[in-house]
């Protein structure tokens, strides 16, 4: 039988605290200026950067329950953060995503997936 000291510790152990929404989206600018080189068009590289000053955003948005189909991988909604980088329309839509990111809330594990435009 578990006694009641060790439970309280494994209960400690898996809380973490999660990401604010700025971290969330430096954290994500941050890798996808370095990654988007090697994973997007040149032509949508040369948009991005035209468009960004103008109609440019970095989201925080719920966390999707579809990763699983993008990524192979089941995670728990809870655990991450997910945010969108891409431009937005008239109507304030981000109409045209470059890369969505979901990103560990566990600062001693940060683990991060990215879906690329196509």
């Amino acid at each position: 039988m578990m006694s009641p000291q060790f439970t309280a510790w494994n209960t400690q152990m898996s809380e973490f605290k999660k990401l604010d929404p700025d971290t969330a989206i430096d954290i994500a600018y941050d890798i996808f200026l370095e990654m988007a080189p090697e994973n997007l068009d040149p032509a949508d590289i040369l948009l991005f950067n035209l468009q960004f000053e103008e109609r440019g955003a970095v989201e925080f948005v719920e966390t999707a329950d579809n990763w699983e189909e993008e990524i192979g991988v089941l995670i728990d909604p809870e655990e991450y953060a997910e945010v969108w980088i891409g431009l937005v329309n008239e109507q304030d839509e981000m109409d045209d995503i470059f890369a969505k990111f979901l990103i560990s809330h566990r600062e001693e594990d940060r683990q991060y997936h990215i879906i690329w435009k196509e």
